[in-house]
């Protein structure tokens, strides 16, 4: 995502009004012992993104992950089974990941903060969780737990002389949400209510929203083409709340 002031934020998708999109998140089906694939795999997996939306020249592809935009993460398998399911049959999912977070886990979202994340993201993390609960008529909830072996999310601190603030795995395959998020310790003396923002928007990624002004995903019925102001927009701002489409888009895609 970018600033107001030229910073940019990362994720692994979104809905288009929330457009959510795959936030930084993680997931898996070759075999990655060998991570890399071979030149016509990679170039199979760039036109299935650039078909989802998505600029052919943000897609990076690193060890056995690909970063998108900046902030959005895949892992190679995950891809590759992305792309095996869209050979299966037309996706009819509406603008959004192709994955979101089944039944079994969304109602408790487990967020488990690695030490040595600063008292300032513990704090945004804190408020985002909150923000998320706070959205009336889903059955979406998350929570902070202690172990990491009992956590969906693992939360960790990183450091790149580079645009994005935070990235974050979308929802994988397997209906999961996404498995990291990562915080960029350029940022640590960002403003708390832009640290709110960008927490808030990587944790839509993790649960399957795309970016809202772009046109990657699929969109969301009943929803616009356009909320400048929504928590997924690749621009971070100082926190308002969420729009009422961020939370219709929600309630849409997470029913009680």
């Amino acid at each position: 995502m970018k600033h107001s002031n030229g910073f940019y934020m990362s994720a692994i998708v979104c809905i288009a009004s929330l457009t959510l999109l795959f936030s930084s998140c993680s997931k898996k089906d070759q075999a990655l012992n060998d991570p890399t694939p071979a030149p016509t795999t990679v170039e199979e997996m760039k036109n299935y993104l650039a078909n989802q939306g998505f600029d052919r020249e943000h897609i990076v592809f690193e060890k056995d992950r690909v970063i998108i935009e900046d902030d959005i993460i895949i892992t190679i398998a995950d891809l590759q089974q992305r792309v095996a399911d869209s050979k299966a049959g037309p996706n009819t999912e509406q603008r959004r990941g192709t994955y979101i977070v089944s039944n079994a886990y969304n109602s408790d979202i487990k967020f488990y903060l690695e030490p040595g994340i600063p008292a300032v993201w513990q704090t945004a993390i804190r408020g985002a969780i909150a923000n998320w609960n706070a959205v009336n008529g889903t059955r979406l909830g998350m929570s902070i737990v202690t172990s990491a072996a009992s956590a969906n999310t693992r939360i960790f601190m990183g450091y790149e002389n580079a645009n994005w603030i935070a990235r974050a795995y979308l929802p994988g395959s397997d209906s999961r949400p996404g498995v990291t998020v990562e915080i960029n310790s350029k940022y640590n003396t960002m403003s708390a209510t832009q640290q709110l923002f960008a927490i808030t928007h990587e944790f839509g990624h993790t649960i399957g929203f795309h970016h809202t002004n772009q046109t990657f995903g699929t969109l969301i019925p009943g929803t616009p083409t356009s909320d400048p102001n929504s928590v997924m927009n690749s621009t971070v701002l100082p926190w308002n709340g969420f729009t009422s489409w961020d939370v219709r888009a929600t309630q849409i895609l997470y029913p009680q």
